[in-house]
């Protein structure tokens, strides 16, 4: 819903202190968000063994956008032994929903969420994710020249005709590019289309892999409000609302056959 403008005085009248003075307003962002984890040793540590053990037991993984790396199935985000690392998602994606303006009834829920290795020459195709409001990543091994993420202007008209530059400001520019630092976690609009570079690192074995978490979150009615209906997820199990996530991080029975 569009809203009136605030640039002028309530008798509809251009301001007096501005007359004469060429005034700049910023509309359409792309927000794109970061944070860099307090504990992120010990939790990458501990994120690491689970995925590399995960990828052992399913080679084969699945194909999305990944070129040469590994993708796991979806549905991470209901793997008992990853609670620690979601509720810390849910955290931060509710700060997101707060921060755009979220009505106070709703909250974040979790549709899909999976980990992706990228060994040498490795690297992910742009897209986007259909289906989300927001995604993102979050990086658990980064080795040295192991490929930037880097979004691209969504605004396809203005690539039309560029012009021409001294020191060009930041709001003009058409690609931006973020390193994969470990710990580092990359939220951002499920519409804008990003790509991975190609993993060049000179490291060998595990080391040679970067390792990321990536997942789509969408915004539902809270728990217990009335109305609420929970989507069924792509190809995950189902979304999921923080309150749905076990406080024991063991493996379930369940889970045990499932792996």
């Amino acid at each position: 819903m569009s809203k009136e403008k605030k640039n002028i005085d309530p008798k509809f009248q251009p301001n007096p202190e501005l007359i004469g003075k060429l005034q700049r307003e910023m509309w359409y962002p792309t927000p794109i968000w970061f944070v860099d984890f307090e504990d992120s040793e010990q939790i990458n540590k501990k994120l690491r063994k689970l995925i590399l053990d995960w990828k052992k037991r399913d080679e084969k993984g699945i194909v999305r956008s990944n070129s040469l790396g590994w993708h796991s199935a979806v549905d991470m985000h209901h793997r008992n032994e990853y609670n620690f690392f979601t509720r810390k998602l849910f955290e931060y994606v509710n700060q997101v929903l707060k921060d755009n303006g979220g009505h106070p009834d709703f909250e974040a829920w979790c549709d899909n969420m999976w980990a992706n290795t990228n060994q040498k020459y490795a690297h992910n195709r742009n897209h986007i994710h259909p289906g989300g409001l927001f995604s993102g990543v979050y990086y658990v091994q980064s080795p040295k020249e192991c490929g930037r993420i880097w979004f691209t202007d969504p605004r396809t008209e203005a690539h039309m005709i560029t012009m021409t530059y001294g020191e060009r400001p930041p709001f003009t520019w058409r690609e931006i590019y973020y390193e994969p630092i470990p710990g580092r976690l990359i939220i951002f609009p499920s519409w804008l289309t990003h790509e991975v570079e190609p993993n060049m690192t000179d490291a060998t074995g595990d080391d040679e892999h970067r390792i990321s978490i990536s997942f789509n979150f969408g915004q539902r009615l809270q728990m217990g409000k009335k109305g609420m209906k929970l989507g069924k997820g792509h190809d995950s199990g189902g979304g999921l609302f923080m309150d749905n996530l076990k406080d024991d991080e063991k493996l379930t029975e369940q889970s045990k056959k499932d792996n």
